[in-house]
């Protein structure tokens, strides 16, 4: 399965011929020079994600114990880094250390194209847990450090639930009717962040491992689109399932200002109470918690007609080196250190998920309920990740849309010929 789902993301993201030139090898050696005025060698690390504090932190620890290096953070959002990152690699301006998803087409090329360093071999990437390392390499090559491990679920205020005598839903019937209590009490079922559309797209995806079963998960069926198999998303009755929940929930049960609200107005919504649940990742806890530390909260995972079959599941973040650039051994030993059970301990502290790091313990209540399915094997990897970079902003375009108007035809058609066109 793995080796053919590789085969599937390398053949699917062939990225555009002004992603192929070769950086030069005189201007990364110009760079170095330029960077080593008084034995201090500066690396840009492009960070994509919201919790740059914790990043921080670790990047402050590193410098203190490696005064030659000083590391430059650029901090870009999920919604814009891609974009950014795109952008940087066809104008030849490339970062030393670069925070990406293993998983995703992009940085998948990018390793085949040779512009990520392959760390296979060294002692200490011994320090991965092995299943994790493997879902972080390329053609059976470690390009990447991986941080932590996530999961779709739901997020939920556990002092509410309490207020209102509500039971965790078990099946979807249960959801529905905990939405219709909510309601009826004058509170906010859901915080929906309609007005990011990389979100939008997000919870679709996620409620498509929602609504599987023991015949049919998204993973083998979206990617087998691709490989030819013949499969449509029109005729497919899971993915219209999965369309027609995700609407209901979004024009029915979440707030009414959903599409002027973004991920962190949503973070501080929920954060504040004014919403029971949240459909969103494990990632949020940390995001949720900076905006109320005191919040009784709780995940569950998203059911289907008769419980949970799956999450879906993959690792989030990872920090690899880019080669060509002169600095490649000042970079290897910020990998090396973020490879480090106590400096990975920092990391995991703040953002509460299971690291992939030997050594490092995950004290965390919250997620609980969500262990298990991944600990069982009932994890299936974010197809969406598999979706190259030239179409992944079009697809999160139509996501927005169809939570705007509801339009499932359009929708499905619109994601069938995103998921086979893959420029």
């Amino acid at each position: 399965m793995k080796r053919r789902w590789l085969a599937a993301v390398l053949a699917a993201t062939m990225l555009t011929g002004m992603l192929a030139g070769c950086i030069s090898g005189g201007a990364a050696q110009e760079d170095t020079e330029e960077s080593s005025e008084d034995g201090v060698v500066t690396l840009e690390l492009f960070w994509q994600k919201s919790n740059t504090n914790v990043i921080q932190e670790i990047i402050d620890k590193f410098e203190e114990e490696n005064p030659d290096i000083k590391i430059e953070l650029t901090a870009t959002s999920s919604d814009t880094g891609k974009q950014i990152f795109q952008t940087r690699m066809a104008t030849n301006e490339p970062m030393d250390l670069v925070q990406h998803w293993p998983s995703q087409a992009e940085f998948r090329m990018m390793c085949q194209e040779g512009r990520m360093v392959d760390l296979t071999g060294n002692d200490w990437t011994d320090n991965i847990i092995d299943a994790y390392y493997d879902m972080s390499c390329v053609d059976d090559k470690l390009y990447s450090v991986p941080l932590s491990i996530n999961a779709g679920v739901v997020a939920y205020n556990k002092d509410i639930f309490e207020e209102q005598n509500l039971e965790v839903p078990q099946t979807w019937d249960e959801l529905i009717q905990t939405a219709d209590a909510l309601k009826a009490a004058g509170i906010t079922p859901f915080i929906f962040s309609n007005g990011e559309k990389e979100n939008c797209s997000q919870k679709f995806h996620i409620m498509t491992a929602a609504v599987s079963d023991d015949t049919w998960n998204p993973y083998d069926f979206y990617v087998g689109m691709y490989e030819g198999s013949g499969d449509r998303f029109a005729d497919n009755d899971y993915s219209r399932l999965a369309a027609e929940r995700l609407y209901l929930l979004s024009s029915e049960y979440s707030q009414p200002d959903a599409l002027s609200t973004n991920y962190d107005l949503s973070m501080q919504m929920f954060a504040n109470g004014e919403g029971a649940m949240m459909l969103t990742g494990t990632w949020a806890q940390s995001d949720i918690e900076k905006n109320n530390p005191d919040i009784n909260m709780g995940m569950f995972a998203l059911p289907t007609d008769d419980g949970v079959h799956a999450v879906i599941s993959g690792i989030d973040p990872c920090i690899a080196a880019m080669s060509g650039t002169g600095k490649e051994e000042y970079a290897l030993r910020f990998l090396e250190f973020i490879a480090q059970p106590e400096n990975a301990q920092i990391y995991t502290d703040y953002d509460k998920a299971p690291s992939p790091i030997k050594g490092v313990t995950t004290d965390n209540p919250t997620i609980d309920m969500v262990l298990g399915y991944i600990e069982n094997g009932q994890a299936i990897p974010w197809w969406r990740d598999y979706i190259s970079t030239g179409v992944v902003s079009d697809e999160a375009d139509l996501a927005q849309a169809f939570l705007m108007d509801g339009d499932i035809d359009t929708f499905l058609a619109g994601e069938e010929e995103i998921v086979l066109r893959q420029e």
